[in-house]
Parts: structure tokens; C-alpha cells; sequence
């Protein structure tokens, strides 16, 4: 019996042996593949850092600028300058009212800044962060963009009614519209970047949110409260107004000297009415396009564009992220998010997207893209309440937000029921997100 068993160990020994080396040729295998959607990119991601840099008023909107590593953060009256290597303020733009979204030129040297009670925008050289002209817009500029194809800026100014209502229309198609049946509309001023004159105000539907350009003269812009993503060609409605205002291209017309002075009001030559009561005939070209999101998302807050693969990602108010075909709008994925978000931030060197959460506790979503085309959250990081906006660093991968910290003065006279919430002086900072 015992010789019998050494026989038999003798024959297996081979075959173990050969699916041993099976198994570890397969592990091999997988271990080569490219990484799984679920999987994160090397370790979690965690708040690395955080400076206080001070500050009063609300804040709205960061835009980094990846060559000279300069965080340009809207908050109340300034903007500050942050030099993100050394993690501190570098200077800040005066003079705003209430700043709420900052544009760099391509060029390097200009940026703007939309000033929303002022209702214009604010142009400032990078180098000397001194205000260099003022360019009026209409009513309440918020988000802004400036576009390099054409070299516009383009400045979204929603609507200030809380509610919007689409025109009922006849079997056949025809609008009805009464003076009990208000139709909201919103502007989009669109600006000569190099003669700095307002050259259209552009009238569109419902109330307008964020908006983004791929960088290839394609301008996407939310429709908050009609659930939509309106877009179109800047190439086309630059060379048509520049057409009509007697320059043929971005460069027959010099950048203008550095001047204090606003701009003539009377400078916009056009209104364009793109709105559902508008008339078939248009002085230029009808060029706006929509995608309709559906009920799946709701009141769409903050978008990027992944101009590479054709994708946008738009962040909708009941907590999902939906990704979505650039050219049809067709649906591509949909994920969740936690509330409160204002942005959306991509990374395209990673192939990561990130959500910035400020309702509840405040938390950042991570999302990979993966080069199937799929999408996948892989980390829900917990941040700070009201850290609502963020940017990217493309170099480094690092991803800024920003908040406060609130409290209750006990000193106060009046006992319990007269305490107020308030921001606590000094405590606005910047959290520095990395893994």
C-alpha cells in the first residue's frame, strides 16, 4: 500500500507542478491588464492640505491656471491669487462687487472676471493683477468663458426669476403665449477679447447655470430649470458679428491699449432672441442647439467637457452625475453624487472626475473614466460643509475646494434664541485634495 501511494505522488507531482505554473502565468496575465473601473488610482485620495488665507464675503467659482500655478478664487469684492506650490496669497484683483467666475485668455496675459451687482466684467492683467478696462453685460453675470477658437468670451447671465414655463403650443406647432404666461429668458453677452467691446447679447430660455467650451468653438451651457444643455458654434457667431460690426476676424481688430474706462454701453450692436417667443427671422443664422437631459436629471448645476472622447459630464441637482455624448447628447452613464454640487472638474491626463459636494457634511465624489467608456465612483471623500466648487491641477492631479467655518457668538445679547450662524472672521480656506 505504501509503494503504491509514493507511485501515485510521483504522478501528480508533474501535474501540480504544471498547474502551478499555469496559475501564475494566468495572475500574470491579469496583473498586465489595465486597471479595472472600481479600482482606485493607487491610494485614496485624502485632504493633504489646508491654508487659511483669509477673506470676507461669499465665494463662487476657481479657475487654476496650470502655467503659472495660480488659483484665481472668486470671493466677494477680490479675487485671490493663490500660489498653489507655496500655498499662499500671492495677491488679489480689487474692485469687484461680487466677484463670481474668473476666465483666463489663451494668449497668458488678460483675464476677466464676470461682477455680477455691477453687471460687467472685469478685465485684469496677470502680471500686475491691476483692473485694465470694464466691459458691460447684462443683467447678473455669473459663469464665464472664454473661448480660443474664436477668441470671445462668452458671459452667462441667468435669468433672476425663480421660475421658468415653457409656452404651450397648438396641435400644429404654433406658441401660445399671453402677457399672463411669461416666458424667462436669459443673456449671453458675447465680448471681442482683442477690441474688448461687447459685440451681441444673446436672449435664450429658461435660466441659464454653468457653462464650458472643448476648446475646438463649441460653448455648452446648463439650462437649470428646464433640465437641458444648450450649445453652439462660436466660430459662426464671431465671424457673423465681427462681419456686421466691420472686422472679418479675431485679428483685424488690435488688442486695446490698457484703459480704466467702461466700454459705451452702447457698443453692443445686437440682440439676438433665440427664446421660444422669438420670430423666425433673426439677424444672424439661428445656431443654438439643446439637449434634452430628461427627468432622470434634475436642475443641472455643474458641467465639464472631455473634448478628446466627445463626453460631457453634467452634475444634476437630485445627486446624480450623468455622462453624456458631446455631438447627440445621447446618454452614456449615470452615477451618484452627493448634493450640493456646483462643479465638476476633469481630469484628462488621469481620466478622473471629480464632483464637488457642498450640501450636508460636504464630501468630493471621485469618478474614473475607463477607456472602455465606462464609469465607476471610487471614493466618496468626506470634506467640509459648503466646499461647493473646485478646480483641477493637471500637473499635479491635486484638486482644490474651498469653505469656511461658521459659528455662534455667546456673547451675544438676547440668550439661546438670538444666537445666529456666522462665519467665523478669518477662517476661509482652501482644502487641497491629492492621493
Amino acid at each position: 500500500m505504501a509503494e503504491e501511494q509514493t507511485a501515485m505522488r510521483r504522478v501528480l507531482a508533474p501535474t501540480r507542478m504544471v498547474w502551478l505554473a499555469i496559475c501564475l502565468l494566468a495572475c500574470a496575465g491579469l496583473a498586465a491588464q489595465t486597471p479595472q473601473a472600481t479600482e482606485l488610482p493607487g491610494q485614496p485620495f485624502v485632504i493633504k492640505k489646508t491654508w487659511n488665507i483669509g477673506g470676507e464675503g461669499n465665494w463662487d467659482y476657481l479657475t487654476l491656471d496650470p502655467d503659472s500655478l495660480q488659483l484665481y478664487i472668486a470671493h466677494g469684492p477680490v479675487v485671490q491669487v493663490v500660489d498653489v506650490d507655496a500655498g499662499t496669497v500671492a495677491g488679489e484683483i480689487a474692485g469687484m462687487r461680487d466677484a463670481h467666475g474668473i476666465a483666463l485668455d489663451s494668449n497668458g496675459q488678460y483675464g476677466y472676471v464676470s461682477d455680477g451687482p455691477s453687471n460687467d466684467v472685469k478685465v485684469f492683467d496677470r502680471e500686475t493683477l491691476a483692473v485694465v478696462a470694464r466691459i458691460p453685460t447684462g443683467k447678473n453675470p455669473r459663469a464665464i468663458v472664454f473661448e480660443p477658437a474664436s477668441r470671445l468670451v462668452f458671459v452667462i447671465c441667468p435669468a433672476t426669476a425663480e421660475e421658468s414655463r415653457i409656452p404651450r403650443r397648438t396641435s400644429s406647432g404654433q406658441r401660445i403665449v399671453t402677457s399672463s404666461d411669461p416666458l424667462v429668458k436669459s443673456t449671453v453677452t458675447v465680448i471681442d477679447a482683442d477690441s474688448r467691446k461687447p459685440l451681441a447679447d444673446l436672449l435664450l430660455p429658461g435660466k441659464l447655470g454653468y457653462a464650458q467650451t472643448d476648446g475646438k468653438g463649441t460653448v455648452y451651457v446648463n439650462i437649470t430649470d428646464r433640465s437641458q444643455i444648450a450649445y453652439f458654434n462660436a466660430q459662426g457667431i464671431g465671424s457673423h458679428l465681427r462681419t456686421l460690426s466691420g472686422n472679418s476676424s479675431p485679428d483685424a481688430v488690435k488688442p486695446a491699449a490698457a484703459k480704466s474706462e467702461p466700454v459705451d454701453p452702447s457698443a453692443t450692436s445686437v440682440t439676438i432672441d433665440w427664446s421660444d417667443t422669438a420670430l423666425d427671422v433673426q439677424p444672424i443664422p439661428k445656431a443654438l442647439h439643446v439637449f434634452r437631459l430628461g427627468q432622470d436629471c434634475q436642475a443641472p448645476k455643474g458641467l465639464a467637457v472631455d473634448s478628446a472622447n466627445l463626453r460631457l459630464f453634467t452634475a444634476c441637482d437630485n445627486m446624480k452625475l450623468q455622462v453624456l455624448n458631446s455631438t447627440n447628447g445621447q446618454l452614456v452613464a449615470s452615477l451618484p453624487i452627493g448634493a450640493g454640487t456646483d462643479a465638476i472638474g476633469y481630469d484628462a491626463n488621469r481620466g478622473l472626475i471629480y464632483a464637488s459636494n457642498g450640501g450636508g457634511v460636504g464630501s468630493l465624489t471621485v469618478i474614473r473614466q475607463h477607456l472602455t467608456d465606462s464609469y465607476a465612483v471610487i471614493q466618496e471623500l468626506p470634506t467640509r460643509a459648503r466646499a461647493r466648487t473646485l478646480a483641477v491641477n493637471p500637473v499635479s492631479g491635486e484638486v482644490y475646494l474651498v469653505t469656511n467655518i461658521t459659528g455662534f457668538d455667546l456673547t451675544h445679547n438676547g440668550g439661546i434664541g438670538g444666537l445666529k450662524e456666522a462665519p467665523v472672521a478669518g477662517s476661509f480656506q482652501v482644502l487641497v485634495v491629492g492621493n
